[in-house]
């Protein structure tokens, strides 16, 4: 097929000759409802407006552009591939036969006017998406601007409201109302001046945090968790661990046997672009996980109820595993862990010799490294006037590299 689906975007700039010429050349244009208001605005709307037709959504606009043996151009606002249609129309159709002129995208045109270096910025949206507080208030903590695609919805007087709740109104919030149109108005505040404001729409959110990148990324202390007394890898056995696990930016990491979630919180703190999996038996653990997510603002960890190894059936294949429980099921733990081939590297935390002994002999035939400590803890207390090092119950911790 010949077909070429042009993907326009408009909303700031005058369309090119190139533009008018593809718009003349088409069979028809298709466009949302939003869009279509847009384009009212430009002059070349009255020529054209004949092979307009407005799409309720994503799945019709593939079926009507499906349909089509001519070529189509689709209107879309701003730059289509910035979480715009593009992307899903690139990914449906052949990329050959798509062809897409950029307009000037919103978080552009608002730095633009406020001044701000556009690099410095990161995007999020939640226009049309259900709002996600660990994600978005991560993304805030972590981002010196953070430009927010709002929706009716998920509009700026809410997002100031989240903020203030969470005690973060030392925040400056900039909301673009209306940017482009001849009415076009900007407001800025913390978010307690912004709480019970109403904006027209369209309107887009750009979040200023002067503390950006001051949140902890490593070295949660155990007082900070949630968990049973006792039942939790302490602090120093966890940064060992962790380096041990060598995680990667990206990928599967599986924590088996999570109790508290403890190791799953520092791996999730690290890298919001890592997949945990925190497996544990027991309901009112897995319940304490969930909490400590919420605590620490942590969306990437995904809890497991369930008794290995069946809880493992349906999981996507990690590239780490670590495993500090395995309730009597050591052996089939191992065994499954054996058939997994991406997996590169396990940590086992034992307390007893007999579970260590027990791995040990089921690696010893097998061509891995092996690399094998004991971790031995004295903490320095006192009791009235005297002052000593209290030692707590040592720790195996074995790496197998496969």
């Amino acid at each position: 097929m010949n077909r070429n689906i042009y993907l326009i975007g408009i909303g700031y700039k005058p369309l090119t000759k190139e533009e008018e010429r593809v718009l003349e050349k088409a069979s028809k244009i298709f466009t949302f409802k939003r869009t279509e208001e847009i384009f009212k605005g430009y002059p070349q709307h009255a020529f054209f407006k004949e092979k307009i037709k407005v799409v309720k959504g994503v799945n019709e606009l593939l079926e009507e552009i499906e349909g089509e043996r001519e070529d189509v151009v689709v209107l879309a606002g701003g730059d289509p591939l910035l979480f715009g249609v593009g992307e899903k129309l690139i990914s449906y159709f052949s990329q050959e036969e798509i062809k897409i002129f950029p307009d000037l995208t919103t978080p552009q045109v608002l730095c633009s006017r406020l001044k701000i270096p556009y690099y410095k910025v990161r995007i999020y949206s939640l226009h049309g998406r259900k709002f996600q507080r660990e994600s978005f208030l991560r993304e805030v903590l972590q981002s010196e601007y953070l430009f927010v695609y709002t929706d009716s919805e998920n509009n700026p007087s809410f997002i100031a409201d989240i903020l203030e709740r969470e005690g973060l109104n030392e925040l400056i919030l900039y909301v673009g109302e209306r940017l482009g149109y001849a009415e076009e108005r900007i407001f800025k505040g913390h978010p307690s001046e912004l709480v019970n404001s109403k904006f027209a729409e369209p309107n887009s959110l750009l979040i200023e945090n002067s503390n950006w990148g001051k949140h902890i990324i490593l070295g949660i202390k155990e007082r900070e968790i949630f968990h049973e007394r006792g039942m939790i890898t302490k602090d120093e056995a966890r940064a060992i661990i962790l380096h041990k696990l060598e995680p990667p930016l990206r990928g599967v990491i599986w924590d088996i046997g999570a109790g508290s979630g403890s190791v799953s919180l520092e791996l999730a703190r690290l890298s919001p672009y890592l997949e945990i999996y925190a497996i544990e038996k027991k309901e009112n653990y897995c319940r304490l996980i969930e909490n400590n997510c919420k605590k620490f603002l942590i969306n990437n960890i995904k809890v497991i109820h369930g008794e290995a190894p069946e809880a493992f059936l349906n999981l996507p294949s990690p590239d780490r595993v670590f495993v500090g429980g395995t309730s009597g099921k050591l052996k089939e733990i191992l065994n499954f862990l054996e058939s997994l081939k991406d997996l590169k590297i396990s940590v086992f935390s034992f307390i007893t010799y007999e579970n260590l002994k027990e791995a040990l002999e089921f690696f010893k035939d097998k061509p891995y490294e092996l690399d094998l400590l004991q971790l031995q803890v004295n903490k320095f207390s006192s009791l009235k006037d005297y002052h000593f090092f209290k030692p707590e119950n040592p720790l195996f911790i074995l790496k197998v590299i496969k």
